[in-house]
């Protein structure tokens, strides 16, 4: 892997979806969590790079149910589009980005795909997941394809742990679904990221050792404590920060207009 580090950092806040809490917590109980939905930006020595994308508002704007999230819709904390408006916060829009990246494709990290298709932005994905994403799953494990089946995304299919960018790399972390992937970033200041995405939801899940409770293929079940050890273990040998996906605890804290370096 590169030796290079990225020297600014932004976590992008871009609404807040509901869940049982046993989706993020394997044992866990049936109360709703109040989750974030979340976006980062990191300036790479080659540019600009997006890592998820929130989920689009569109669909659940001026309705009371969804056939994916029932009664418990998203919310978000502006009127207008949040992934646009998070770039813009940070004097960015879509066609300034080096490149973009997507974890996983449920909802609520492919909704903002569209803008990086309209401005031909390349998207790193794992092979794994988009051919899932595109041969076998559907509404019913929260995909919605018309996010990612559409004319102009350019994707750069990736096979286990790669580089993205200088700075950014994939690490395969699969079990949430096939091919989801983690980030590590490498900061020129504030030391190694480790963005675990949806491979570990909460805090609360590193500091019992409770993994993910959810799999988009049961069959996926036991690579969620695999990658979640995984995940431990690399930032405990790299001193590395081990960020959750969607905890409601820390994420807020870490959407400063500031960011790091």
């Amino acid at each position: 892997m590169s030796a290079a580090v990225c020297d600014r950092l932004f976590c992008l806040s871009l609404g807040w979806e509901a869940a049982p809490e046993w989706v993020s917590l394997e044992g866990g109980s049936k109360d709703w969590l109040r989750l974030p939905l979340i976006g980062v930006l990191a300036h790479s020595p080659a540019g600009w790079w997006l890592l998820e994308t929130g989920c689009d508002p569109r669909p659940y704007r001026d309705v009371t149910t969804d056939p994916m999230f029932g009664e418990h819709l998203p919310e978000f904390d502006t009127d207008g589009d949040p992934l646009l408006e998070g770039l813009a916060d940070h004097g960015l829009a879509p066609e300034d980005l080096a490149g973009a990246a997507v974890s996983h494709l449920h909802v609520d990290h492919s909704g903002g795909l569209r803008h990086l298709a309209d401005a031909g932005i390349e998207v790193a994905i794992q092979g794994t997941e988009l051919r899932f994403a595109h041969e076998r799953a559907g509404a019913e494990v929260f995909y919605r394809r018309e996010d990612y089946v559409r004319d102009g995304l350019r994707w750069r299919q990736l096979d286990g742990d790669a580089e993205i960018a200088p700075g950014i790399e994939a690490v395969a972390t699969p079990g949430h679904t096939p091919g989801h992937m983690s980030y590590r970033v490498r900061m020129a200041q504030s030391g190694t990221w480790i963005f675990a995405v949806d491979a570990i939801d909460l805090q609360r899940g590193i500091d019992t050792d409770t993994p993910i409770g959810s799999s988009a293929d049961p069959a996926d079940a036991p690579l969620r404590r695999t990658s979640h050890d995984r995940l431990v273990t690399m930032a405990a040998a790299e001193g590395a920060r081990l960020v959750p996906g969607h905890c409601p605890e820390t994420w807020p804290g870490l959407c400063t207009a500031a960011g790091f370096r």
